[in-house]
């Protein structure tokens, strides 16, 4: 594994992760859509006026993870999120609130939710596919297609090495942690070309986000092919802003 710190943002190291195949693409959608997501201390990014932005990625983790005899997958839908600065840490990357996380592994779902204070839902009969040059995935169940996403001119793939953090619902309480990713990344933002499709799936539309059908998509991350990923995990722990006692509870800097 990379050089992780063993403490990230004053939190303790909690699991390493490989994962064999990785994409996330973001899209645009109405603020008003993204906000009805989120918790109220938990701000929204805001790329444009009027504009929030949601997140899906699809994971795959290889054989021997967990026990696991074969490799087994996740997908995230995630809003994109005003991290906390006030911990002692590098600027994140990306922070999300991770609003649902399925996966095809009983002992994934097990173990995650527990150690990472997330919602995180057994779906056995997930099947994900990666195309076989790696640039795109299919994810489906048995309600029917969930995604087909593809990085099309995916070519200028970088080393790279980042911090992010991520906010979600556990039990009723809002918990907040820190994460560490590193690998070989192809980034666009604001792609033209087609990216694929996102498809009305019953998981979508009970979230609330039927709008993914058709939203542009605002940054496509693609992990390049044969590369690892590595990721590292630290413990969660209830949010409790720094900035609640001053009268703003708060993730982000208020309005002047």
């Amino acid at each position: 594994m990379p050089a992780f710190p063993d403490r990230l943002g004053g939190l303790s190291r909690g699991d390493d992760w490989s994962i064999v195949d990785h994409l996330a693409f973001t899209f645009e959608l109405p603020l008003a859509t993204v906000e009805a997501l989120l918790p109220a201390r938990v701000s929204p990014v805001r790329p444009a006026p009027g504009l929030g932005l949601v997140q899906l990625i699809h994971a795959r983790y290889p054989a021997g993870t967990l026990g696991e005899p074969e490799p087994f997958d996740e997908v995230v839908c995630a809003a994109l999120v005003e991290p906390d600065l006030s911990l002692d840490m590098p600027l994140p990357k990306v922070t999300l609130h991770v609003v649902d996380v399925l996966s095809n592994s009983a002992r994934f779902v097990a173990h995650k939710v527990p150690a990472l204070k997330m919602p995180v839902h057994h779906a056995p009969s997930l099947r994900g596919a990666f195309d076989a040059d790696g640039h795109g995935s299919k994810v489906e169940d048995e309600r029917g297609p969930l995604l087909e996403l593809r990085c099309p001119d995916a070519s200028r793939f970088k080393p790279k090495s980042f911090c992010g953090q991520y906010f979600a619902l556990y039990e009723g309480t809002l918990h907040h942690s820190v994460w560490a990713w590193q690998g070989s990344l192809f980034e666009s933002q604001r792609a033209r070309r087609d990216t694929g499709v996102v498809h009305a799936h019953p998981w979508l539309a009970g979230l609330g986000l039927e709008a993914l059908t058709h939203a542009p998509c605002f940054m496509r991350q693609l992990r390049e092919p044969g590369q690892p990923v590595s990721m590292r995990t630290y413990a969660a722990r209830p949010f409790v802003s720094d900035r609640a006692a001053s009268g703003y509870d708060g993730v982000s800097a208020p309005s002047p």
